[in-house]
């Protein structure tokens, strides 16, 4: 009896060994599937990385070349690309929740906005599509499902960021912006928040940022201003057409 524990106590030994060797090693596909996973859910859109590195002694990380794809109804491929996303996290903070992310800081992104053809931003269709799937998310928490974990980002860094937007109203005109330096403290509070609602706070910050710097630029002006053109174009030629179509009328009843 002793012998059949001892060889039981060991292959449990070694059936958790095993699979604590095989996270550790297989730690940054893990992540890397978790980001592209959650973050294709969040957005509804597809989140690709080209990879994670992650330094457990320290705590450090680095997400390289994070895409996110427009949602559908647009003609660009995507809405950001981020060349390198790093993050350090507090190690101590890992025992409990919230966790905390002492810093993110994410250099030189570049942010796509475009308006097609019926004058919607998807930056906006962006922003809704995570409204709904947090509000989904925290309907979910009310009943006891899948509850996301808290955390806290202490330092959000978002500089040299580009905005290029493609007006399709004008002629699929281009234009390329510069986005101010965004910084945020504490994401999350005190008690901490699921990463859905930080992400939506962080996407609600940047998408005012780069349509405050779209109107800057006047291109909504030029938008609705080349609608108004095509729409006064369209409206004289019914009173053309209709003018005609009396004076035909009018010679008809004449003869």
């Amino acid at each position: 009896m002793k012998k059949i524990i001892l060889v039981l106590v060991l292959l449990l030994v070694a059936v958790i060994g095993g699979g604590l060797y095989y996270v550790y090693t297989n730690l940054d596909a893990i992540v890397k599937a978790a980001i592209e996973k959650a973050g294709s859910q969040t957005t509804q859109t597809a989140v690709r990385v080209d990879s994670v590195k992650i330094v457990l002694s320290d705590g450090a990380g680095t997400i390289k070349s994070l895409s996110i794809a427009n949602p559908k109804g647009f003609e660009t491929p995507h809405a950001f690309l981020l060349d390198a996303v790093e993050t350090q996290i507090n190690i101590k903070s890992l025992t409990k929740e919230p966790y905390i992310i002492e810093k993110v800081i994410i250099r030189k992104p570049q942010v796509f906005y475009e308006m097609n053809k019926d004058r919607e931003g998807n930056l906006n269709k962006l922003y809704n599509n995570i409204t709904a799937a947090t509000a989904g998310d925290s309907k979910d928490k009310a009943v006891g499902k899948g509850a996301e974990p808290k955390l806290i980002i202490r330092h959000f860094l978002f500089a040299d960021a580009t905005v290029e937007a493609t007006v399709v109203p004008l002629n699929n005109k281009k234009y390329t912006l510069k986005l101010p330096t965004i910084e945020m403290n504490n994401l999350g509070g005190t008690d901490g928040a699921t990463p859905a609602e930080i992400s939506k706070q962080v996407l609600r910050t940047i998408t005012e940022r780069a349509l405050a710097e779209v109107k800057r630029a006047g291109i909504d002006e030029k938008a609705e201003a080349l609608k108004s053109k095509a729409q006064e174009k369209l409206d004289t030629k019914k009173r053309e057409a209709e003018g005609k179509a009396g004076e035909k009328l009018k010679n008809l009843l004449g003869k």
